[in-house]
């Protein structure tokens, strides 16, 4: 009975030390790794970071980033890294890499530009399905929007009540094919003067033009038109006001709402009998424009 009871002390205690020494991990939980995120390719500048300990970064731009301290895989081994999107659940692959002798991943990330107040972590592994960890440490996607305030109107006198319906710090309804009058108003970031260029993003950037930035009544504003594409139904636009579509800080930024500091965007809608008013309520319903029009042609 001794020799029994010796020998299941003997397995417990070995299977206790291999846990110790050799601990296993989850998929899903938290890796050795630590993330680091740099501003520049040469990994001197950590990005800043929030009260939370969550590196701010801005859309559109280049990071130069690694993850340090990997014990879960062999010097030498390849590895993937995927960005996941915290508020739709989405997996984004960065890359394939090595892990290097100093037990590190380097990589490059630019990040989206239509990611706004959100948080991205970081995953490795070899696999989504079974071998994946998080790496210790967020990335906090600050919204990067201006001062400047978007209006669109159907004439180009740009007269309030020729305001593009919805009004009131709602966004847009337009329609594809059609020219609109734009005034960004309430610009802080260049000065009077300033030639700055503008430019719609939908699911590529389309220039819109030069425009000289001119003071009215002691705020500095940009007029502008443009003509709708000929765009899906439901396509979401943003315009950007700057020196340059891309880049980090100070090259662009978002016009925004009158009242919420978020992008002001115009949504291509079609002509249905139920007016705009009718469309935007299927946008924001989910119901969908689309549907309803294979069902009004049926």
């Amino acid at each position: 009975m001794q020799t029994k009871q010796l020998i299941l002390l003997i397995t417990i205690a070995t299977a206790l030390s291999i846990i110790l020494i050799f601990p296993t991990y989850a998929v899903g939980e938290e890796g050795t790794g630590t993330l680091y995120v740099y501003t520049d390719p040469e990994r001197t500048t950590l990005a800043t970071t929030d009260a939370e300990g969550r590196y701010v970064t801005v859309p559109g731009t280049e990071y130069y980033l690694s993850i340090s301290g990997i014990t879960e895989h062999n010097i030498g081994t390849s590895i993937t890294i995927w960005a996941y999107r915290t508020n739709t659940a989405e997996n984004i692959e960065i890359g394939n890499l090595e892990v290097k002798t100093e037990l590190d991943a380097i990589f490059t990330w630019t990040i989206p530009d239509n990611w706004l107040d959100e948080v991205a972590k970081i995953k490795y592994g070899t696999s989504l399905e079974n071998d994946w960890l998080f790496a210790q440490k967020e990335i906090w996607v600050n919204a990067r929007v201006g001062d400047g305030i978007l209006f669109a109107y159907t004439d180009p006198a740009r007269t309030p009540d020729k305001e593009v319906t919805p009004k009131d710090d709602e966004h847009y309804l337009i329609l594809p094919g059609v020219t609109y009058y734009f005034t960004i108003k309430g610009i802080t970031e260049y000065a009077s003067g300033t030639t700055i260029g503008v430019w719609a993003r939908f699911y590529t950037h389309e220039k819109i033009g030069d425009y000289e930035i001119i003071t009215v009544d002691s705020v500095k504003i940009i007029d502008f038109e443009w003509t709708i594409p000929d765009l899906p139904i439901d396509t979401e636009i943003k315009i950007k006001y700057g020196t340059d579509f891309k880049g980090s800080l100070p090259t662009w930024y978002y016009a925004r709402r009158e009242i919420e500091s978020a992008p002001r965007l115009l949504f291509i809608i079609p002509e249905v009998f139920l007016g705009s008013a009718g469309a935007m309520l299927l946008i924001f319903s989910g119901l969908g424009i689309t549907t309803l029009i294979r069902r009004k042609k049926t």
